[in-house]
């Protein structure tokens, strides 16, 4: 089946916390659906409208764009009580919801999966993960073991109850075991509040794939949002460091239920330097002043956890490990003008493990601890100042020494960097397409 009207995927090509929510924002104005495909409210994603700022963590950033299809994928899992929250933050700002779809398969996290997130994190000692402790990893747990609730289960009554009789007497058992707060539910008690969900948020629930499909094969345009980043990816992140899910490209497919075929363009979403959150191996990343300094100026504090991001110089080895993956066919460089004050600025293009030179990331934690990042010294654009001139204008009056900047990402990795970030709000973005996402 051909397909004339191209999709759209967004993947984050670090450690998340790259600027996929206003990409995501500023093409989902030609796109009819925007569809999450992975994970849950472990992600941020801040987005700025006019005067308003949105921190979303489980609706797809498109729900800010009146008129589109906003779709949870059945790769997520749904933490009701805090998409409660969102839906009221968007509410309040005037917005509609009526364009949110759950998929009937995601599954759905629940208060025990918390207690046991954090109880597991205690268990790790010195090897803890850093979880957001949202219950992320022990709702997939339970996917995966054949015992989670999913999102259409709330349209069944007896079947919840029936699932509630042996789940939650497993799951006290234990949290007595590892020690965690117990939950104080009773099995009549916890099934009533699936029952009310169902019947509050129904209406939102359905068959995604079937959805964005029948979209797809009309010639509609739709856009997948990923959330965290490539390094994160189960299978090919800083494993045991990493979240839950599948963040790479391939996730996109199994977790909303698209052929692979149908995929046609992946925006790469790299930030200009590089952060991560939590535990794990990081070969760029600065210490002391020099890490403080960067985090201030990108205002690098967790969407999420608020917890200050561990900062670094841009990583290109990460970069190739992403479009390898992922299929990159676009960067978009996000937070340029954060480097603004600095004469010069590194970019790692190797590790040096025992001795050697290593291009592709490897998998062992142990020989990234004793990597040292192989660097590059490029000229800075310092006291360069973004305006509505240059906005106009475009690349071509970005500061010299931005642009070349910009040309030895491409040079690096053999993509084209076709989105330009330089700066939080909508406007301050230089589409080098002419805005042809959608021909």
């Amino acid at each position: 089946m051909s397909v004339t009207m191209p999709t759209v995927a967004i993947i984050g090509a670090q450690w998340g916390d790259e600027g996929k929510g206003k990409i995501t924002d500023y093409l989902a104005e030609g796109a009819e659906a925007v569809v999450r495909f992975q994970g849950g409210n472990n992600a941020g994603h801040t987005i700025v409208v006019g005067e308003n700022v949105f921190k979303l963590h489980l609706l797809p950033s498109g729900v800010l764009r009146p008129g589109k299809l906003a779709v949870i994928g059945n790769g997520v899992v749904v933490n009701v009580q805090d998409m409660e929250e969102e839906i009221r933050q968007i509410e309040d700002a005037g917005l509609s919801i009526d364009g949110l779809r759950i998929s009937d398969r995601a599954h759905l996290i629940m208060n025990y999966h918390k207690k046991l997130d954090g109880a597991e994190e205690v268990y790790r000692g010195k090897r803890a993960v850093g979880t957001t402790k949202k219950g992320i990893g022990p709702c997939y747990q339970d996917k995966i073991a054949r015992i989670g609730f999913r999102v259409g289960d709330l349209l069944e009554p007896e079947l919840i109850r029936e699932k509630a009789s042996y789940v939650v007497p497993m799951k006290k058992d234990i949290m007595k075991l590892m020690g965690a707060e117990e939950c104080q539910c009773t099995n009549e008690s916890f099934s009533d509040r699936l029952i009310g969900w169902g019947e509050k948020y129904g209406k939102y629930v359905c068959d995604t794939s079937v959805l964005v499909n029948e979209i797809i094969d009309r010639d509609g345009c739709v856009l997948f949002e990923g959330a965290q980043g490539v390094m994160l990816d189960i299978d090919h992140g800083t494993y045991p460091y990493v979240t839950s899910s599948s963040t790479v490209g391939g996730g996109i497919c199994s977790g909303s239920g698209v052929a692979p075929n149908k995929i046609q363009k992946v925006v790469g979403c790299l930030k200009a330097y590089t952060t991560r959150v939590g535990e794990g191996p990081f070969v760029t990343e600065l210490t002391g002043e020099e890490e403080l300094e960067l985090q201030k100026k990108g205002g690098e504090f967790g969407v999420t956890t608020g917890r200050g991001r561990r900062c670094g110089w841009l990583d290109l080895v990460v970069a190739e490990h992403a479009a390898r993956l992922c299929g990159i066919t676009s960067w978009a460089v996000t937070k340029l003008d954060v480097l603004n004050d600095y004469d010069y600025i590194k970019v790692c293009v190797a590790y040096e493990i025992d001795g050697e030179q290593v291009k592709h990331f490897p998998a062992s934690v142990a020989k990234l601890e004793r990597a040292k990042p192989v660097y590059v010294e490029l000229p800075g654009w310092k006291g360069w100042q973004e305006s509505e001139e240059v906005l106009q204008q475009g690349f071509d009056s970005l500061p010299e020494n931005m642009k070349s900047y910009i040309k030895f990402i491409e040079d690096y990795t053999h993509i084209p960097a076709d989105i330009i970030s330089v700066g939080p709000d909508r406007h301050e973005t230089i589409d080098r397409t002419g805005g042809a996402w959608w021909n």
